[in-house]
């Protein structure tokens, strides 16, 4: 009889040490299911946003990336990709479409792009809004300092370089080249660095690029090339302006480039950051707030971030996004009509 009591009690104490190891075995497991509903609930809380640039090594993609690198510690839980694109208009287009959310243009491309003229062959792109000016591009026409072309009349019938179809240069030169009647033997459509390379190689004879100053790439060209970059006349400017109103015209500084003591007059372009109208009004708030709060840190990246200053409203031929006109209203600025939504 005692012998059963005492198996009896055994068997007790074995359960009951078994039941307490079940209960911590699913104690442990349920632990990595609360710590994946932690991460999963700090990654719903991350915006994730992308921006269309221009070309890698172009001023667009540099300061493009600058940026958001800044935004990304000054705007907590937004995360900024980058999309390296043919430029502006492809940026307005895949805004549209849905494939973006913000993107980089000139005035003249948003402006045209607003009202549906010109390139945008009546689809207005009224969901690309305003966010904050940047840096005047330049339209640089650059040739062999030895190829005896000296203004933009010796075209005629030459071989040329441009960007791609949808970047600045590559839908400017056509409509340049259309203000003076000038009709080109071929147009290579081109990276930057192949514009370049097709100028050393000889197969062709004029490159255009529209950028900063300076661009990267026309230091690099110089380096192993003696160049030659065409001025436009007092005339030949307004030509192109009469026929052109969103396009401006400005100075490619003397002393910037090899053999270049003088100021040369140029087409000039103003740009932009632009957003989808359908982002957070709040969101594009504290973005540019955090750009010119930040500043100095984005010019650190690119000097072209000089240009982010309220002075340069200009540029902007797009309507602020509510989110953006909120800031410059908080911070004293007059809106003007042209820029107001409504």
């Amino acid at each position: 009889m005692k012998r059963l009591i005492a198996l009896l009690l055994a068997l007790t104490m074995l359960f009951a040490l078994a039941g307490c190891s079940t209960k911590t075995e699913t104690a442990d497991e349920a632990a990595p299911s609360e710590t994946a509903s932690n991460d999963s609930a700090a990654s719903s809380g991350t915006t994730r946003l992308v921006l269309g640039t221009s070309t890698t090594g172009s001023t667009y993609y540099i300061l493009g990336t600058g940026w958001a690198d800044v935004m990304k510690s000054a705007v907590p839980g937004v995360e900024i990709s980058i999309e390296s694109t043919p430029g502006g208009i492809t940026n307005m287009q895949s805004m549209r479409s849905g494939d973006m959310d913000m993107g980089m243009t000139t005035s003249w491309l948003g402006g045209d792009g607003w009202a549906g003229t010109s390139w945008a062959e009546g689809t207005k792109y009224d969901n690309c809004l305003s966010m904050f000016p940047t840096h005047s591009s330049v339209l640089y026409i650059f040739t062999l300092a030895d190829s005896g072309i000296n203004s933009i009349k010796d075209l005629e019938g030459k071989a040329i370089g441009t960007g791609a179809l949808g970047s600045t240069s590559g839908d400017a030169v056509p409509l340049l080249l259309d203000a003076f009647g000038i009709k080109v033997k071929s147009t290579a459509n081109l990276s930057s660095n192949g514009i370049c390379d097709a100028l050393k190689d000889g197969t062709i004879d004029v490159g255009f690029g529209v950028t900063g100053v300076p661009a990267s790439w026309m230091l690099d060209l110089e380096t192993s090339k003696d160049i030659k970059i065409i001025p436009l006349s007092e005339d030949e400017i307004n030509t192109v302006l009469t026929a052109q109103p969103y396009w401006s015209s400005g100075v490619i500084p003397g002393g910037v480039y090899k053999n270049h003591d003088e100021d040369i007059p140029c087409i000039t372009f103003g740009n932009f950051f632009i957003a989808n109208k359908d982002l957070d009004e709040d969101l594009v708030y504290n973005l540019v707030k955090a750009t010119f709060e930040n500043k100095a840190e984005i010019e650190k990246v690119d000097k072209n971030a000089e240009g982010i200053d309220v002075e340069n409203l200009g540029f902007l031929t797009m309507p602020l996004h509510p989110g953006a006109q909120r800031y410059y209203e908080e911070i004293g600025v007059e809106i003007p009509d042209n820029l107001k939504l409504d």
